[in-house]
């Protein structure tokens, strides 16, 4: 390995490659894991190095090294590549591996437009100080790498444009839970918010992907699936289509009941026309729900309901 190959650091600025750098991360990153080789992940990265690599992507050729090593027998590499893609994601979220305060970091993404006014609104900062002190940013370390890579692609605030990531997993969760239980009394509030973080953190309860990742955002979507009762009229049908293209936006699943509708060959109007039956507006509704995504984070899915 060519010590004086150059790299280029995130605030632009170059200097010499720092080989016991990488060892320490990796080192931090196995602590406690059992049948993992840092010296494997070392010699698989560094083929892929050249002069004037970014260490945001030398980062991402460690993750990916770690990653290719996991196997049935060796299972822990997934943890090993977690831990480093946390470490990356919170480099790229923070420009830091620690966490700010809850408090600052609420502050600057209200004032950034990524997360919800309401937020400061129904919270003082005394009780954001209190909450800073529910969260435990090490559980972070418990995920594998295929759920650090779910949470990077589909839960954490983000420009989905430019990649830039805005939270970590722990900040996240805790507030998911404020804003779930802002409008309890004050005096008891706080520990719902505690007892539901305490869950949500530690896997004992799974959220829908509408919570995980537009609560605490100006989206404020908070159901995972709505239920749109279309009627006969040709109002009712287009309201439809307008409720579906709304609502799979904002990240909802959809559900549809379309059994009002006539069926082929029903007069309309008297007899003045014939109705075209049910399946060219079901197509109509189809267009609509994949006409945009679930807020970038996955295509629309809706479930039609015909009673027979």
């Amino acid at each position: 390995m060519n010590q004086s190959l150059l790299v280029t650091k995130r605030d632009g600025t170059t200097e010499r490659i720092n080989l016991d750098k990488i060892h320490r991360v990796l080192d931090w990153a196995a602590e406690g894991l059992n049948n993992v080789s840092i010296s494997q992940v070392e010699l698989r990265s560094h083929i892929q190095f050249y002069d004037g690599i970014k260490t945001s992507d030398i980062h991402e050729t460690i993750i990916k090294a770690a990653a290719d090593l996991i196997s049935r027998d060796a299972p822990d590499y997934q943890y090993l590549a977690a831990r480093l893609a946390i470490f990356h994601l919170r480099k790229k979220a923070y420009g830091q591996f620690e966490p700010p305060a809850l408090f600052d970091h609420v502050v600057k993404m209200v004032e950034l437009g990524k997360y919800d006014t309401h937020l400061l609104e129904d919270y003082t900062e005394e009780e954001f100080k209190q909450m800073d002190g529910f969260i435990d940013h090490w559980r972070d370390m418990n995920f594998s790498y295929a759920a650090v890579k779910q949470l990077e692609g589909k839960y954490l605030v983000q420009n989905r444009v430019t990649g830039e990531i805005y939270e970590s997993a722990q900040f996240l969760y805790i507030l998911v839970a404020a804003c779930l239980f802002s409008n309890y009394p004050r005096e008891t509030r706080l520990e719902y918010v505690k007892r539901f973080y305490d869950a949500v953190s530690t896997f004992k309860i799974s959220l829908p992907t509408p919570i995980m990742s537009g609560v605490r955002t100006p989206t404020r979507q908070f159901s995972s699936c709505v239920l749109i009762e279309c009627g006969d009229s040709l109002d009712s049908i287009n309201a439809t289509s307008s409720a579906i293209v709304k609502y799979v936006s904002q990240r909802a699943g959809i559900g549809i009941n379309a059994g009002r509708i006539r069926a082929l060959g029903s007069p309309i109007r008297g007899g003045e026309a014939f109705h075209t039956g049910c399946i060219p507006f079901y197509k109509h509704f189809q267009t609509a729900v994949k006409s945009c995504s679930q807020g970038g984070v996955r295509g629309g899915a809706a479930t039609l309901f015909y009673p027979m």
